[in-house]
């Protein structure tokens, strides 16, 4: 009786890999590129930041980081909408003149517009074979 069971479990944790690893019938799988370049604001290499690459079509987007204008990583092949941030960390103190209480604590805010993150319509298409070299100039007003 044991021996039957345990060639059912088997047969059925076979069935599962092989179903769990072919994925959705239909669906192919995405494929991921090298993509690099540099970032400059106003005319400057921005220090530090992320750009994100999402390709809109369910993956999970990539985020590569940004130092000294720099950036690279692996992004899914086709259109990818593109946002880019840069934080810094100031007191509201300092950042709205306000004082009081509670306005001495340091908050990240982004130095970047919205045009280029929350409301970016910046695409880029990554494609295979490369080169996937792409240059971002940013002016902050």
């Amino acid at each position: 009786m044991f021996r039957n069971l345990n060639s059912f479990v088997l047969l059925i944790a076979c069935l599962g890999l092989t179903l769990g690893c072919g994925g959705v019938k239909g669906k192919v799988p995405t494929k991921r590129v090298p993509v690099s370049g540099t970032v400059k604001l106003d005319g400057k290499p921005l220090a530090t930041g992320r750009v994100t690459f999402d390709a809109q079509n369910g993956e999970p987007p990539t985020t590569c980081d940004i130092l000294n204008g720099a950036f690279s990583g692996t992004v899914m092949i086709g259109k990818n909408k593109v946002m880019l941030i840069s934080t810094v960390k100031q007191s509201m103190k300092e950042k709205m003149k306000i004082d009081g209480p509670g306005y001495d604590e340091m908050v990240e805010f982004n130095i970047l517009p919205d045009r280029y993150h929350s409301k970016s319509e910046i695409t880029k298409d990554v494609a295979d074979p490369g080169p996937n070299q792409f240059e971002f100039d940013l002016q902050s007003k």
